[in-house]
Parts: C-alpha cells; structure tokens; sequence
C-alpha cells in the first residue's frame, strides 16, 4: 500500500472536510497577500532587472521596520500557519505541519520581496521578509496548540461536509469583496475620513435592492453549510465585513449595503424557523424579484430620459475598460449574487418550478429592459454568472483529494 493511499483511508469525513476547506481559504488567503503586496499593480520590468543585475541590494541592507509596518507584517502571514497545518494534518509528521507551512511561506514572501523591486510605490526589506516568517512560524506554533485539543470545532460545525466549489467561491468572493486589496488603514484619522466619506454618500434603492438579495442569499449558504447552534454566530461575523470595509483602503461602507442588511436580518430571522427546503424556495423567489427590481429601477444621476441604450454583449465589460453600468453593484459582489443565485437554484428543490431556467429568463428580461431604463446600461454580466454559477454547483459536485 502506497503511503498516499494509506493516508486515505486515515482520513475520515470530517478530516476530508477540514482539510478541503483549509486549502481553498489557504488559497485564497494566499492571493490577498500577493494582493495587498503588490498594490497598486504599477511596475516596471526594467527596474526588477537592473535591482537583479545589482544582487538585489534592498534584500541585503538591514533597515529598521516602522511600527506599522512592523505589525502588519507580523499579522500578516499569521494564518498562513494555522491553515497550512490543517491542510496537512494526517498528511505528514509533526513537524512537517510545522516545517513545511512555514517553508512555503518564506518563499512566497521572499517571492513578493522580489517583485516588490519593480514596483515605484513598494520597498522591499530584509526585516519584512523576516518578520512574515516569524509570523508564520508563531501561526504554526498556534496549530500546534490546536491540534493538542481533543476536538475539532470546525468539523464538528459544518452540516455539509461535501463542500463543492461553488460555495467555496462563494464565501471567498464575499470576503474578498469586502476586504481586498487587502490593504489596511492603521491611522485613526483615515479610518475616520473613510466613514465620513461614507456616509456621504448617496443612497440608490437599485443596490440597496441587490444587496438585500445577497445577504439573504449569504443566510442560505450558510444555512446549508452550518449546523443550526452556530448559524447565528457565523453570520454575525460576516455581517460584520460591512462595518470592516472602513478599515482597508479603497473600500467605503454604502448606506445600500447598511439598510439591505438592516431590512435582510429580521427576514433571515423569519425564514430560520422554516424547514430548509421551503427556506431556500422562498429565498430564491425574493432573489429573482430582486434581481429584476434592483435591474429595472433608474439610475438617478440619469439626465436624459426616454433614451434608449446601446447593449454591450461583452459581459464584465468593466475588466477590459469598457462602459458600466452605474445602477449596478460592484464586480464582485455582482457575481456573487449571480453565481450565489445559480447555486440556490440548484441546491434546492426544483420538481415544481425549474429554477435554474426561470433565473436565467429573469435575467434575460431585465437586460432587455433595460435599453429603456434612465441611466441603465444593459449587458450581459449578470447571465455569464448565472452560467457560472450553474457549471461550478452542477459540473463538479465534490473536491476529493485522494484522487
């Protein structure tokens, strides 16, 4: 017997569980440190070239870090540990959880140090590099202290244990939309500025709508991923990215996302007490009305009315520079709700009302309508993640690392 396949029958379905959950946040945690080190994404291959022909001289100098920069890099690759540790468990010996996070992390970090040189905004340090593994190092000391424990909270939480990918993407894209570029604000005065900023800003009812229909679409994901005891507490804790949006640079907390989770709670509440099947059939009817009121109302910073708009097939418009639409919500949370619909359609009961077809006509007749909405822009973004929505819950139903 292969030490592969011998590892295999060692793990059993909550260990299946944790372990694939630990990769995808892994992951994911991973691209919000590539994320927030290289930000704002402007370098100059030239300048990594001449800093490589010189020996990298910054990686070699030992320079005193600031006490802020002291502490986010300290905090930084904290999780790196804990999560690369739970991924490996069972996998490998004691200290491999303990040596090999670590290893990946110093790589990935002297990796960014690297790139770092080709980027006018960024100075790369020895000291960073050093405290990310440091900051690793107490991570993996962390899991050790945790895998000493005689329970495993996380298994013992979750109500699926096949985690496919679609709700893995799901509460990577609700995470990310709220906290990338993974930069913070430290300064009080900043944090500050950004709420003011914030509250300034005008309400629109087209995306208080939209997220009203996320939020209720978060409370069935983590309905179905949660055992009832702990579904308050975790959706409690994402609720809260929307006060924590002031806390990273680019991110301001609109007063649609505040009132749609204010409206949403006392609903989730409602919908808690109904048997699973009539919760999700009744979600997915609030998110298709949803999707075709925050789609149809009128934008109103429109000027010209009556006027027809030009409709853009190419769908994510905005990543190749192209005309947004101003009515909508941002990219991410966008396909959230797209990908978040197609999921419910398919998870839930669909003998009575074909979900997943009565989705994508929803979607069809808002776009149309739209040529005719003021200040609306009509495109195909919200069908193309509905598809992908449906290819990730339907096309790959389980993740299974033995194979």
């Amino acid at each position: 017997m292969t030490l592969s396949g011998h590892t295999s029958l060692r793990l059993g379905p909550q260990d299946l569980a944790v372990r694939r959950m630990s990769l995808w946040l892994l992951g994911a945690w991973a691209a919000l440190i590539v994320s927030s080190s290289l930000y704002p994404f402007e370098g100059d291959l030239l300048r990594l070239f001449d800093a490589v022909i010189a020996g990298l001289p910054k990686l070699r100098e030992w320079r005193e870090p600031s006490q802020r920069d002291a502490m986010v890099n300290l905090l930084l690759y904290l999780s790196f540990g804990p999560l690369g540790s739970m991924a490996l468990e069972k996998a490998s010996g004691f200290f491999g959880r303990i040596l090999w996070p670590v290893i990946g992390a110093s790589l990935l970090s002297l990796a960014i140090e690297v790139i770092q040189h080709a980027l006018p905004a960024r100075d790369p340090s020895l000291a960073d590099w050093l405290l990310n593994i440091i900051s690793a190092a107490v991570g993996t000391l962390i899991a050790a202290l945790y895998s000493a424990l005689p329970v495993r909270p996380l298994s013992r939480r979750l109500q699926r244990l096949a985690i496919g990918p679609a709700p893995a993407l799901l509460v990577a894209l609700w995470l990310i939309a709220h906290l990338a570029p993974f930069v913070p604000r430290l300064r009080p005065g900043r944090i500050e500025a950004a709420f003011q900023e914030s509250l300034a800003m005008e309400l629109s009812p087209g995306p208080l709508i939209a997220y009203f229909a996320c939020y209720l679409l978060l409370g069935a994901l983590l309905n179905a991923l949660l055992r009832r005891p702990y579904f308050w507490s975790a959706l409690l804790l994402f609720a809260f990215s929307v006060v924590a949006r002031v806390l990273f640079v680019g991110q301001y907390l609109t007063p649609a996302e505040a009132l749609g989770l204010a409206f949403t709670l006392p609903l989730i509440g409602v919908l808690h007490r109904f048997d699973p099947r009539r919760w999700e059939s009744t979600a997915f009817l609030l998110a298709c009305l949803a999707l075709l009121a925050s789609g149809l109302w009128p934008d109103p910073s429109a000027t010209e009315h009556g006027a027809t708009s030009t409709f853009i097939w190419l769908p994510f418009a905005e990543l190749a520079g192209g005309t947004v639409d101003p009515g909508a919500l941002p990219l991410l949370e966008r396909l959230f709700f797209g990908i978040g619909l197609a999921w419910l359609a398919l998870h839930g009961d669909t003998r009575r009302i074909p979900h997943l077809p009565l989705a994508l006509l929803v979607a069809i007749v808002t776009a149309f309508l739209q040529q005719w909405v003021p200040g609306r822009q009509p495109d195909t973004t919200d069908i193309a993640a509905l598809l992908i929505g449906a290819a990730l819950a339907q096309g790959t139903a389980r993740i299974d690392l033995r194979t």
